[in-house]
């Protein structure tokens, strides 16, 4: 969470301090134009990488990344196993579950 808000802060100062500058270079429909590609890219990147987490637990939302695997890639840097990422009571508490 403190992550999110940090860059929803962060694009909003960078918008704030930009936008009439960019507005007198390229017009405004130039930017509302960029703005939109922007947020549509967004929605495009939340549909098909960020899982539904609506009406899950902490716990189940965890054991659920849990089960994912990291991609070696060189943005990451990362190719273990999230098993190891989460805490063995949730395992044997997931386990209880079902």
């Amino acid at each position: 969470m403190a992550l999110t808000s940090s860059m929803n802060w962060g694009v909003n100062l960078l918008i704030s301090l930009t936008f009439l500058t960019v507005t007198e270079l390229i017009g405004l429909s130039w930017v509302c134009f960029i703005y939109t590609i922007m947020s549509l890219a967004s929605l495009a990147f939340v549909i098909v990488f960020i899982p539904e987490t609506k009406g899950c637990s902490l716990e189940q939302i965890s054991m659920e990344l849990a089960k994912q695997t990291y991609v070696g890639t060189p943005l990451s840097g990362v190719s273990q196993r999230r098993e190891k990422l989460v805490p063995v009571e949730l395992v044997k508490r997931e386990k209880e579950l079902y």
